[in-house]
């Protein structure tokens, strides 16, 4: 029998990401964007190309989202003191507002999805799904989950 874990949860990310896109395509961003803005308000002034390997995105991808939080006036590029050719990230004030009502919106998709469980098991599963990302962020071997099955 095979392991549905990874499946169901691309899917269930899937799902929750397509539904955080739909509800707040009026306000005019994208969960990409929320998520920028989320890990940038945690690495304050960090350089672009480092926000973009906490993402795990190409630095290309991001440059395209950093211009349209930019032009929103929510984020500010910086040139790097110490490397002439990077820039450092600034989440401006009117980012918090901004981000306030996306937690919000998130939160509400959050909820929707997880109905169908009660509070206790809402708290079970996030606890245990902390527990997986701890573990993965552990394991050095989980990256390539092929290299622990190559015989020696």
């Amino acid at each position: 029998m095979h392991s549905k874990f990874g499946f169901l949860s691309y899917e269930i990310s899937h799902i929750i990401r397509q539904r955080f896109n739909k509800a707040v395509e009026p306000i005019g961003f994208t969960h990409a964007q929320w998520r920028a803005l989320v890990h940038l308000a945690e690495n304050q002034h960090c350089r672009q190309i480092d926000l973009a390997e906490i993402l795990e995105i190409k630095p290309i991808t991001l440059v395209k989202q950093i211009d349209l939080l930019e032009e929103a006036g929510l984020v500010r590029r910086n040139k790097d003191s110490e490397d002439r050719r990077a820039y450092r990230l600034e989440l401006l004030p009117k980012a918090h507002d901004v981000m306030q009502q996306l937690w919000e919106i998130a939160d509400a998709v959050e909820a929707q999805v997880l109905r169908a469980l009660t509070t206790e098991e809402q708290q079970m599963l996030t606890e245990l799904l902390e527990r997986i990302k701890i573990g993965i962020n552990a394991d050095s071997s989980a990256e390539n989950p092929l290299v622990a099955m190559s015989p020696p």
